[in-house]
């Protein structure tokens, strides 16, 4: 286990430790930083700058630095807690530990960001096809209710149509019967009035005269007019199934 201890050079002991090598697993002031990189044992080694006195770990069984990292356990370890009891676990430098976390970092990192770049050309592009579908089926939506609205515009003409033909042929028969007994009226007012005329004697010739007239309209027969025309109209009113099944099926996925 490990805990915080002060921030302080643990070379000269006496500057503030605001460097921490890697490789040695010490804190260094900025003089003693720039003797350590002097050295060429030393001059490759990385450090890190700005610890704070958290970022420092000791163990607090051996007051020793924490100098490795136990991976079956996930844990800093000083040098003697990695022999006493964590000698069979996988143990590695805090640095090394350090760098292959870094690295392992950046491979999810990268992965993540790929996975995302495809995830989002892929969702452009379902979107553009998506819209294209939409596009066709409101085209054919359109087409279909064109169709049936033709349909239904022919329908309706022939509909009138066929009213107008039987109104022109039941005008036509009406007119016809009208002028017949408008003919019969006119030769009846002739006569009433040329009867009214004739004087009252005893001639045998209006005798034989009148019994012309009277002849004349015994031999008139009044046909009996035929029933008026007529005509109607019952709409049907069409159900909502009735109209979805005009239609093809729509599907959503």
């Amino acid at each position: 286990m490990a805990q915080a201890a002060a921030s302080t050079c643990e070379i000269c002991i006496g500057g503030p430790g605001e460097h921490y090598c890697l490789q040695c697993n010490q804190l260094f002031c900025e003089s003693c930083k720039l003797s350590h990189l002097r050295a060429n044992i030393c001059k490759n080694h990385k450090f890190l700058s700005g610890l704070k006195k958290s970022d420092t770990l000791f163990c607090v069984e051996h007051e020793e630095r924490c100098s490795s990292y136990c991976h079956d356990c996930d844990t800093l370890v000083c040098i003697v807690c990695s022999d006493e009891k964590h000698r069979h676990h996988l143990m590695k430098g805090l640095a090394e530990s350090i760098q292959e976390l870094k690295s392992e970092l950046f491979e999810k990192i990268e992965t993540k960001v790929a996975t995302a770049n495809f995830n989002l050309g892929k969702i452009e592009k379902d979107t553009k096809a998506y819209r294209e579908k939409v596009k066709a089926v409101i085209k054919t939506i359109t087409e279909e209710g064109k169709y049936w609205k033709q349909l239904i515009d022919k329908k309706v003409v022939a509909l009138i149509e066929l009213v107008q033909d039987k109104e022109q042929r039941e005008t036509q028969n009406m007119t016809a019967y009208s002028e017949v007994y408008k003919g019969v009226a006119e030769n009846c007012q002739t006569w009433q009035s040329n009867t009214k005329k004739m004087k009252t004697t005893a001639d045998i010739l209006l005798l034989n005269k009148l019994k012309q007239h009277k002849n004349d309209v015994d031999q008139i027969v009044l046909k009996q007019i035929p029933n008026a025309p007529d005509v109607s109209y019952r709409n049907k009113k069409t159900s909502d199934a009735e109209i979805d099944n005009l239609f093809g099926e729509l599907q959503f996925l």
